[in-house]
């Protein structure tokens, strides 16, 4: 979920370097829009699902997901690295695997396979 579609898919296109498959108004939640991104081979990695009321201060946060893992092939977790590095996104890297959080505060974890 996110508070601001243009941002959040702006992280995972130029940040995390996946692929906007579309975006388009989301056909469960009326009124909304989602975003489908996907990686280099077509795979679907992420939906966005726009929520704005999530920004209104009521709004408890996340429920229960504390964090989202993904593994990358070596080569491209440093092409990842690179590119945070080259646009001064921040992140820590602990024991190979780089945290990140996403435009609404989620926290990525992305591994080496």
């Amino acid at each position: 979920m996110t508070t601001d579609m243009e941002t959040s898919v702006a992280f995972y296109r130029d940040i995390l370097g996946l692929i906007v498959g579309i975006i388009e108004d989301d056909p469960i939640r009326k009124g909304r829009q989602r975003a489908l991104l996907e990686d280099a081979a077509g795979n679907a990695v992420v939906e966005i699902v726009e929520m704005t009321e999530m920004s209104h201060p009521s709004i408890p946060g996340r429920g229960g997901i504390h964090h989202i893992g993904f593994s990358l092939p070596r080569r491209d977790w440093h092409a990842l690295r690179s590119r945070m590095d080259a646009c001064r996104y921040r992140y820590e890297e602990v024991a190979g695997r780089l945290f990140v959080r996403d435009a609404d505060g989620l926290v990525l974890e992305i591994e080496q396979a």
